[in-house]
């Protein structure tokens, strides 16, 4: 896990136009795939204190990635959702990792790539059944 944030934190985001550091690109993938959400669902989502969920939030607003919302069933809260832009972004940050980790694997065999993916499923499958309201389906994403 070391090993893959530091690689994360040392590609050059910045030739994509539009990179982002790694607690954005965490927060921004969390409302592009399951969002919008209200601040403190997302805080408990990304195991992350409120405060620093909100200045991130923040960021991501001030940079024209997300919006807050009028929560429907509440008219009082406000929900996070991702922006046109913020989709953008986000889509070019997921495929440039993306393509990072096919570039990782290109010299595997293709029977090694399926042995890696079933162990790594069993892994997030274990991981989900030891956390509370955790699920590998959603969480493996």
């Amino acid at each position: 896990m070391r090993l893959s944030e530091r690689l994360f934190a040392t590609l050059k985001w910045n030739e994509a136009g539009r990179g982002l550091e790694r607690p954005a690109y965490v927060l921004l993938s969390r409302i592009a795939v399951d969002g919008p959400f209200r601040l403190s669902t997302l805080a408990a989502d990304v195991s992350l204190d409120l405060s620093t969920v909100s200045r991130q939030v923040a960021a991501l607003e001030q940079a024209g990635l997300v919006r807050r919302a009028q929560d429907p069933s509440d008219r009082r809260a406000s929900l996070v959702e991702i922006t046109e832009l913020g989709t953008e972004v986000f889509t070019e940050n997921r495929d440039r990792w993306i393509a990072t980790w096919q570039e990782l694997l290109a010299g595997w065999t293709p029977e090694e790539r399926q042995i890696f993916a079933a162990l790594f499923t069993q892994l997030n499958q274990s991981l989900a059944e030891r956390l509370p309201g955790t699920t590998s389906e959603r969480d493996a994403r």
